[in-house]
């Protein structure tokens, strides 16, 4: 019995000993807020884990684009990674409901309702399809770039072959307007626009010019029509092999890192669109009549997307309603 106690003893230690190595893959570039984002999490990782656990960042598309990265975290391939939710819908359809053109008002309405509302819902969808969910994170408010022309109106996007995110919902709102959308992995966006395969993309300023996009174009218009949140996940498959403790360190503050993620995002604000006037690209505003009509052309594209989603989309589709409301009660 004392041997098989020592032998016990012998392997727990050795377990808890051996350094366990996270491989997170994601499309953001080095040197942009959501890197610096992951960063801060390796580095508290490895602080509370005394460097026993270690997060090896794999950005800018190293291990491909968002449906490769996604597929391999589900079979354990990556451990983890940082991804939008246009591209997990291909998984998680739900989520292409969060991408529905002009559903969020502000930034501010759209935290309240992820964090107080889908939250919970999310993680049981997540982990159904072989995720574990650790937070809340964001691209932000997507506009339009355009090689050629500025874009005021719907009818400025006719017939126009413009770059679209794998998102059912991303193609059905281009469709709506009479583009001619491509859907194009976002490593490869920048050749396409540069070959002529795409002359439009849309995209938050801040990632278009992370990714170089900007060097393609000549017009930017702020629409600000879709709020496009993300997520920082785990593989359940890599999840489920680990002790409560390493769990825990991993975990950390589970989605209160949601707050610092969007605050990085958010504090550098309009200087963007500055920085895109200094390259040499007019930039233009919707006025609010002019997103009206866009806002029109996307009128029942949530009802639609309901539809042909189906799974728990109605119930989140409710939560959102129901969390727009209490939204603006508080105000």
């Amino acid at each position: 019995m004392k041997i098989l106690f020592f032998l016990s003893l012998f392997l727990s230690f050795n377990t808890f000993a051996k350094e366990l190595s996270v491989k997170f893959g994601t499309i953001a570039p080095a040197g942009t807020p959501w890197a610096d984002s992951l960063e801060e999490i390796k580095n508290r990782v490895g602080k509370n884990s005394n460097n026993q656990i270690k997060i090896k960042t794999y950005l800018g598309g190293q291990l491909g684009g968002e449906l490769e990265i996604m597929q391999k975290i589900r079979r354990g391939n990556i451990e983890g990674g940082g991804l939008t939710c246009g591209a997990m819908a291909s998984i998680i359809p739900e989520l292409d409901l969060l991408e529905v053109p002009f559903l969020f008002e502000s930034s501010e309405e759209a935290d309240f309702i992820l964090d107080n509302y889908l939250l919970g819902p999310f993680k049981e969808l997540f982990e159904k399809k072989g995720f574990v969910m650790l937070t809340w994170a964001e691209n932000g408010w997507r506009s339009l770039g355009h090689k050629s022309k500025l874009i005021k109106t719907p009818e400025d996007l006719r017939a126009v072959k413009i770059r679209s995110q794998e998102s059912k919902v991303h193609l059905a709102f281009w469709k709506k307007l009479n583009a001619s959308p491509v859907a194009i992995a976002t490593p490869e966006v920048l050749p396409a626009l540069q070959t002529g395969v795409v002359e439009a993309f849309d995209n938050t300023p801040l990632f278009t010019l992370a990714a170089e996009w900007q060097t393609a174009i000549k017009f930017y218009t702020v629409s600000n029509h879709i709020y496009q949140p993300a997520a920082v996940i785990y593989s359940k498959k890599f999840w489920d092999k680990l002790d409560e403790n390493q769990r825990k360190i991993l975990m950390g503050p589970g989605n209160g890192l949601a707050v610092e993620i969007r605050s990085n995002v958010r504090k550098l604000g309009d200087s963007l669109i500055q920085v895109l006037k200094e390259s040499g690209i007019t930039t233009y505003n919707l006025s609010m009549s002019e997103k009206e009509a866009f806002k029109k052309v996307a009128s029942g594209l949530a009802e639609e997307a309901v539809k042909s989603i189906g799974g728990e989309s109605a119930r989140i589709y409710a939560l959102i309603q129901e969390g727009k409301k209490a939204f603006k009660a508080k105000k």
